[in-house]
This record gives structure tokens, sequence and C-alpha cells, in this order.
């Protein structure tokens, strides 16, 4: 277990291998949605800009807004695929996102150019679950329960083994202290611009995974700002 808090203000931080790399699973989605709305400041993009999700941009496990792709594919602005990101932790949404930036690459040099260390987003949740369960991603995948039924005929040793290669070397690994000091830069506003701040925040607030986690243990009259992975 790694543990990190810093403290906003001050910027002190403390923890338990606040330096050690841990798979982050869908923690990563911040990264992915912070890079957007970077592209948003840049001009390069914008929250009502028009995308199109078809049968190819089908992902694993979550994914509500797969449900919506038709023979002629789901239209949705990019601001949709960002609330459903963050909020519902949609990993069709996420994909597609990373799509319309470029990738995985792209995100790591939005992460670079912003000078964040010690966060890494390595592939699209349909490549990075299908490594971690012993598979290599294909279409039929995004369909159902395929992904779990082809995951159960693998033996276990395999899977193991496939699991522990991740672990050992998360291709979506971060820090712990390297996620709160950005998470610190985040709330300071130093990231992203004040209105692109404030979005991501308030979906941050919004989240609806994790009710029992950190959320679940604040006391009465307390907000959290988070994201579960």
């Amino acid at each position: 277990v790694g543990i990190a808090v810093t403290e906003v203000e001050r910027g002190w931080t403390a923890g338990v291998d606040a330096e050690g790399f841990y798979p982050q699973q869908s923690v990563s989605k911040l990264w992915v949605a912070i890079a957007v709305l970077r592209a948003v400041d840049a001009g390069r993009m914008t929250l009502d800009q028009p995308t199109v999700l078809t049968q190819e941009d089908r992902s694993v496990f979550s994914q509500p807004v797969a449900y919506k792709i038709g023979q002629t594919g789901f239209a949705t602005p990019i601001s949709d695929l960002l609330r459903r990101a963050i909020v519902e932790s949609d990993n069709a949404a996420n994909d597609k996102l990373m799509r319309e930036l470029g990738g995985a690459d792209a995100v790591t040099q939005a992460l670079t150019e912003m000078q964040l260390s010690g966060i890494v987003v390595g592939a699209y949740e349909r490549d990075l679950q299908s490594l971690i369960a012993g598979l290599t991603w294909r279409p039929e995948y995004g369909i159902g329960w395929n992904f779990q039924a082809a995951r159960e005929q693998l033996p276990n040793d395999w899977r193991d083994q496939a699991l522990a290669s991740y672990l050992a070397d998360p291709l979506d690994g971060a820090q712990p202290a390297a996620i709160t000091r950005t998470l610190a830069q985040l709330r300071r506003g130093e990231l992203l611009s004040a209105n692109s701040t404030n979005v991501l925040l308030g979906l941050m607030n919004e989240v609806r995974t994790g009710p029992r986690r950190l959320k679940g243990g604040l006391p009465v009259g307390w907000a959290i700002a988070h994201k579960t992975g």
C-alpha cells in the first residue's frame, strides 16, 4: 500500500512509500481529463465539439455509453464523454477521449509539458485490461461478457503470470505523492484555466463510484472531489 497526503496551501506531503509506483487503474482517467481540458484551454478542442462513437469504440468492463451505440453510432459532445469518464468511470468514454487527443502518447506529452513527473498513462483501458488478463485486445471483447468469457478460458498460471508482470511494472503506474501534489496544483489553479479547473473539480464532486471508500468515511458536512480506481 502506498499513501500520500498533500496540504494544498502550504504544499507539504506526508506518506507511506509515497514515491513507490503503484497501478492507477481508473485514477488515470484524471490525467486524460486534464489533457483534454488543457487542449480546450489552448483552443485545440472545445467542450461542445461533436464526436461519434462507433462499434469499434467499445471497451471493457464499465462502459455504459456503449449501450447507446447503434447502427449509425452515437453522437455526443466532448463534454458528455468527459462527464461519463470522470463521474461514471466509463472506460469507452475515456478511451474515446484519448483517441480524440491522439492516444496515450498525447496524454503523456501533455503531462510532460506541464512538468508532471511520477505519473504514467501507458495505454487505452481496453488494451491495459487485456494485458493484465493475459489477452490481446480483440473487437469482439467489447460486446456483452465476451471479454470475461475469454479470460476464463485462460489457464490460471497464465493469468497469474500476466497479473504479476503488470504489478511488477504497471503500465499505468504512478507515485502516490505525485498524484496528490498534482491534485494540489489543480486545486490551486496552476494546471488549467479557472473555468477548466472548475469544470474538472465540479465533475470530481459528482463522482458516483467508491461511495464506501474515502467518501463513505467523511463526517456530515464535508465534501470530497475524487476519482476512484
